[in-house]
């Protein structure tokens, strides 16, 4: 994976965290009444996690381009299969 890719995911990573981080905070202090609050946070935490994983499936992609053609076509058809099942 190339070192430029792997920053930016674990940055997304570290987002997400600290948003799953601030959810349990909101549980855990009991004083969290603001459901809209909450629910911004959980899918901010969503789509950090959805970007991560988007990413990831578009280097895995670029990787593949130098596997033989039967071999790449099968590993971008489950790439592909995986991300379209979320």
């Amino acid at each position: 994976m190339r070192r430029e890719t792997q920053k930016k995911l674990i940055n997304r990573l570290n987002r997400a965290e600290g948003q799953i981080q601030a959810l349990r905070r909101m549980l855990q202090d009991s004083t969290n009444t603001d459901c809209k609050a909450f629910i911004s946070q959980v899918k901010a935490a969503r789509s950090a996690l959805k970007g991560v994983s988007e990413q990831y499936v578009l280097e895995h992609i670029h990787r593949c381009q130098a596997l033989p053609k039967k071999a790449k076509e099968t590993q971008i058809e489950e790439a592909i299969k995986i991300l379209a099942s979320d």
